[in-house]
């Protein structure tokens, strides 16, 4: 657990320019939580209210469609933040699910100690305005090349980009990230 709260405070001091002791104060309003693979966070149907940041292990945002197909939208890796953030803005239900791909440690924040970090500490709030403009950016790239390559551009613009994903998640997770079939991306990676 010491090590989580270590690993959040270094992202803290990367990442900002927040003092020791404001550090300390931001990250004592998280709290540790240790989840088995598969373990769901967020739910579709349900309010998004808590922030994550990832000490170990990695999560995974996705939606299932109509046809009950899973679309993966993000995965979160150590040393990273993630949320529904769509619900957690917006206090809507979520369209998404959350949940552990790899067995992971947690620190989460509830939104109300998210909001009141904010206003305590303006570089915490820079901080997020800095996730949510990469966020947008990623989201953008994703979107508008994705659309327009065929699948062995995609999967190879995720070993540029994402590399860790193709050898820390499950080929099945990443063929929904890359939105094709598990078979589609075997054969893909076979030709490279």
């Amino acid at each position: 657990m010491d090590k989580a709260y270590l690993r959040l405070a270094r992202y803290f001091q990367e990442n900002t320019a927040l003092s020791e002791a404001d550090i300390e104060a931001v990250i004592s309003l998280f709290h540790y939580k240790k989840v088995k693979r598969h373990h769901m966070l967020e739910q579709e149907g349900k309010v998004c209210k808590h922030f994550y940041f990832v000490a170990t292990g990695c999560l995974r945002l996705y939606e299932i469609d109509k046809k009950g197909n899973e679309i993966t939208g993000k995965f979160a890796l150590e040393d990273s933040i993630i949320s529904a953030i769509t619900s957690f803005i917006t206090q809507k239900k979520s369209r998404d699910f959350l949940a552990a791909h790899e067995p992971s440690e947690l620190l989460i924040i509830n939104r109300e100690d998210f909001y009141k970090a904010f206003q305590t500490f303006p570089a915490v709030e820079a901080l997020y305005h800095k996730f949510m403009e990469f966020a947008f950016v990623h989201s953008q790239m994703r979107v508008y090349i994705f659309l327009g390559m065929e699948g062995i551009d995609r999967l190879k613009w995720v070993m540029e980009h994402e590399p860790k994903l193709l050898t820390r998640i499950s080929s099945k997770a990443v063929a929904s990230y890359l939105g094709m079939t598990n078979s589609t991306l075997s054969k893909l990676k076979a030709k490279l």
